[in-house]
């Protein structure tokens, strides 16, 4: 168009030619799906994704999987509860609902072959103690071993935003995100304990969750408590206890790494 054509008819006009494309293309899929399978996009995508993805979520293979997702993500320096959640949570919501759907029914949930075990409150609260990794069990182990004065200076001001599920001082500071003394232990430490809650739902130690939430900040023990009440606060403590067992050896030999760099340093 001529120079003196403004800046703004131009665009509108170059939107054009990807417009017509696009509308042609919505057009065309609607066509298919309305005349050949009476359905439409959503219902189709619904049954051939959302469908199966659902069925997954709700067992311990899928639950690993999600679990261990995000601590990989977060360890490459990408916020894996955000991307792995983006995709999981509503599934895990529609989990909890089902199994409201039970309650409000006069239904238990306990030993009910149709309650879900793998729900969003699992996720939030039962392995994610001080945040993704459950790094609480890591400050725990810290206090414990810690000698060199990067790590108990770290461990002192990581505890507090911790007590709230907030651990980024840990994941961008220590910092775990590249750090292969911490590759194992934030891996393995969530899975094992997304075994634990799972496997204490199936025994019928704890119940599964219905619609009830709290708030992701709600501190560790509080949040199983008010959850699922003491048996829930129990679960938290077993996990926590496990995830300091685990994360001591590794957190050990990271902090004698760091007291060489500080001996070197002097």
């Amino acid at each position: 168009m001529p120079e003196s054509v403004p800046e703004g008819v131009v665009r509108a006009f170059e939107a054009l030619t990807p417009g017509f494309f696009i509308f042609t293309l919505a057009s065309f899929i609607w066509g298919v799906c309305h005349f050949a399978g009476s359905t439409s996009a959503p219902e189709l995508m619904f049954s051939m994704i959302q469908v199966p993805l659902q069925s997954l979520s709700d067992t311990i293979a899928g639950g690993t999987i999600i679990v261990g997702l995000q601590s990989v993500l977060f360890w490459a320096g990408i916020h894996g509860p955000n991307v792995v959640g983006g995709v999981v949570n509503p599934m895990l919501i529609a989990n909890s609902l089902d199994n409201q759907a039970l309650l409000d029914a006069g239904q238990a949930l306990i030993g009910n072959p149709a309650a879900k075990l793998m729900t969003i409150q699992v996720t939030d609260v039962f392995v994610k103690s001080g945040g993704c990794g459950l790094t609480m069990g890591l400050l725990i182990a810290s206090y414990i071993v810690a000698k060199s004065e990067q790590l108990g200076s770290l461990t002192k001001m990581a505890t507090m935003p911790a007590i709230f599920n907030i651990n980024e001082p840990v994941i961008f500071g220590l910092p775990i995100v590249f750090n292969p003394f911490m590759l194992v232990p934030f891996i393995l430490v969530p899975v094992v304990a997304f075994w634990v809650t799972y496997g204490a739902m199936m025994v019928g130690f704890l119940s599964p969750m219905g619609a009830i939430q709290v708030p992701w900040t709600t501190p560790p023990v509080i949040a199983g408590l008010l959850l699922d009440g003491w048996q829930g606060a129990v679960i938290q403590v077993i996990n926590l206890v496990l995830a300091t067992a685990i994360y001591l050896p590794f957190v050990k030999k990271m902090d004698n790494s760091m007291i060489e760099e500080e001996k070197e340093a002097a």
